[in-house]
C-alpha cells in the first residue's frame, strides 16, 4: 500500500485517507444505481455487533470520526482522530471495515433516508434534475455516467442482500492509495497504521457477518464485475455528426435549465493549461464571455458558466471528459438565450479569445497557482491526484513560464483540436410547449427528444 504523508506540526489530528482505484459508481447494475453509496453508508453504521449508535458514541469519546467520498471511478474511506487516540480510533474503524453489521433495521431506515433525500434534492434544484439528465446523455446512459446518489428506482429496489455482495465488489479493485494528514512523523504511520491496516479479501464468499457474497445465496454482483471488465478500461467517446436535443417537461417553470457540451480532452494532456484558461475565458468567473454577454449586455439569466469534467473530481482525470456550459434564463427569455449560448460558444471555438481576454485570464491563473498548494492539505490532495491518474501539477516558476507564452493562436489551436461545437448534448428542463419550438430553430440537430423526469 503507498502511502502519501503530509506532516502538520502543532495540530494534534490525524486524517487518513485510503483511496481505493477502479471502483466508484460505475460498478453499480443500471437497475441498481446508487448501490455503491447506500453499500458505503450501511458499512460505516455499525460494526462489531455495535449498533450506529453504539460505534458513533465511542468514536466521538475518542474524538474521532469516520466517512466517506465517492466519484464515478473511485471511493475514499477517512477516519480522523485526535492523534492521541489513533490507535483506539483505528482499532474501531477496521471493525467497520472487516466487520460491517448490516442490521436489517437500520438498512431500511437508510433506504427511506435516501429515497427521502433524493426526492427532496431534486424537488428543490432543477439545476440537479437537468445535470442528471444531461449526464446521462452525454455519456449515452453508460456506467461512466452514473451519478454517486443514484436514481431513484434503483434506490428503492436495492435489498439488504445486495448491499452484503456489494460489500465485497468495492474491494476487488486496485490496491488502495493511503493519505495521511499528521503531526506523527511518518515512520510512526508506518509502523501504527500502515502494517495495521488490512483490506477486505474482495474475492471472498462471505462477509465478516457470514451473509451470502458474490457467488452465494446473495443478489448477483454488478455487471461489470461479473464479466471481469471495469467500464473506463477502453472507453472512448462516442462520435457523432450532430447535434441532440432533450427536453425535461417542467410546465410550472419560471427559469428554464439549459446545460449544453460534449467531450473534449482530460488532464494529462500536454496542453492542458491552455484548457485551464479557455474554461476560465468562457465561462469560469463573471469577467468570463459567457457571464459578460448573457447576464451583463442582455440580462438574460442571473448567470452563466462552463466547466471541464475532467477537472471537476467526478470522472478519471486521464480519460476524455465533457466540456459543459450551463445558463438558466428566465421563460420569456429562453428563447433568445438558447441560441445565444450555441453561437457563444461557436465562435469561441472559430476565433479564441481576444488579446485582453486572454491578459486577464493569464494573469488571474497565474496569481491563483500558488494558492493551490499553499497548505498541507492542498499538497496532499494534489499528490493524490498525480497517484490516482498520473497527472503533474508544475511548480509556480514552470507554471508562470509556460502561461506567459501562451498565445491567441495557442488557445484556437486547442479548441479546433478537443471542442466539437456541431456534436453539442444539449438539455433544457422547462414548458415543451415553449422549448420545442426554440430547440427546432437550432441548427444542426439530429434528433429532439422531449420526456418527463420520473
Amino acid at each position: 500500500m503507498k502511502l502519501l504523508y503530509r506532516n502538520t506540526p502543532g495540530r494534534p489530528v490525524t486524517q487518513i485517507n485510503l483511496i481505493f482505484p477502479r471502483t466508484g459508481a460505475c460498478l453499480d447494475r443500471p437497475e441498481r444505481q446508487g448501490l455503491t453509496r447506500f453499500t458505503l453508508r450501511q458499512m460505516l453504521m455499525g460494526a462489531g455487533g455495535m449498533s450506529t449508535g453504539e460505534l458513533n458514541g465511542r468514536l466521538e469519546r475518542l474524538g474521532a470520526s469516520t466517512g466517506f467520498s465517492l466519484a464515478n471511478d473511485h471511493f475514499t474511506l477517512r477516519l480522523i482522530s485526535l492523534s492521541e487516540n489513533l490507535e483506539a480510533a483505528l482499532e474501531l474503524f477496521l471493525l467497520s471495515l472487516h466487520q460491517p453489521r448490516f442490521d436489517a433495521g437500520e438498512f431500511a431506515q437508510l433506504q427511506t433516508e435516501l429515497v427521502s433525500g433524493w426526492v427532496a434534492e431534486r424537488d428543490e434544484s432543477k439545476q440537479t434534475r437537468a445535470h442528471e439528465v444531461y449526464t446521462h446523455r452525454v455519456y449515452g446512459g453508460g456506467p461512466q455516467g452514473y451519478l454517486s446518489d443514484g436514481v431513484l428506482q434503483g434506490l428503492r429496489a436495492i435489498t439488504l442482500d445486495e448491499v452484503k455482495s456489494h460489500y465485497r465488489t468495492l474491494f476487488s479493485g486496485d490496491a488502495p492509495l493511503m493519505a495521511v494528514l499528521s503531526d506523527l512523523p511518518q515512520g510512526a504511520m508506518e509502523s501504527q497504521v500502515v502494517s495495521r491496516l488490512t483490506i477486505p479479501d474482495g474475492n471472498s464468499r462471505d462477509t465478516a457477518d457470514g451473509a451470502a457474497g458474490p457467488g452465494g445465496s446473495g443478489a448477483d454482483e454488478s455487471e461489470s464485475a461479473q464479466n471481469g471488465i471495469y467500464p473506463w478500461d477502453g472507453f472512448s467517446p462516442p462520435r457523432r455528426s450532430g447535434r441532440r436535443i432533450t427536453i425535461v417537461s417542467d410546465e410550472n417553470a419560471q427559469t428554464d435549465e439549459m446545460i449544453m457540451g460534449y467531450f473534449s480532452t482530460h488532464q494529462k494532456d500536454p496542453d492542458w493549461h491552455l484548457h485551464q484558461l479557455i474554461s476560465l475565458i468562457f465561462g469560469g468567473d463573471m469577467n468570463s464571455r459567457l457571464f459578460r454577454v448573457v447576464r451583463g449586455e442582455r440580462g438574460l439569466s442571473y448567470g452563466a458558466s462552463c466547466w471541464y469534467d475532467a477537472s471537476s473530481g467526478r470522472v478519471p482525470r486521464n480519460l476524455p471528459a465533457p466540456f459543459s456550459f450551463y445558463s438558466f434564463p428566465s421563460v420569456e427569455h429562453s428563447a433568445e438565450a438558447a441560441p445565444l449560448l450555441v453561437s457563444l460558444y461557436e465562435d469561441f471555438v472559430r476565433e479564441g479569445p481576444s488579446g485582453d481576454e486572454l491578459t486577464l485570464a493569464r494573469e488571474s491563473l497565474i496569481n491563483s497557482h500558488p494558492f493551490r498548494m499553499d497548505i498541507p492539505e492542498k499538497q496532499l490532495s494534489l499528490e493524490m491526484q498525480n497517484s490516482l491518474y498520473g497527472v503533474t501539477t508544475a511548480g509556480y516558476e514552470e507554471y508562470r513560464q509556460k502561461m506567459e507564452a501562451v498565445t491567441q493562436e495557442d488557445i484556437r489551436g486547442a479548441l479546433n483540436r478537443c471542442h466539437r461545437p456541431e456534436a453539442l448534448e444539449i438539455v433544457m428542463l422547462g414548458d415543451p410547449s415553449r422549448l420545442e419550438p426554440i430547440a427546432e430553430k437550432i441548427s444542426n440537430v439530429e434528433k429532439i427528444e422531449t420526456i418527463h423526469y420520473p
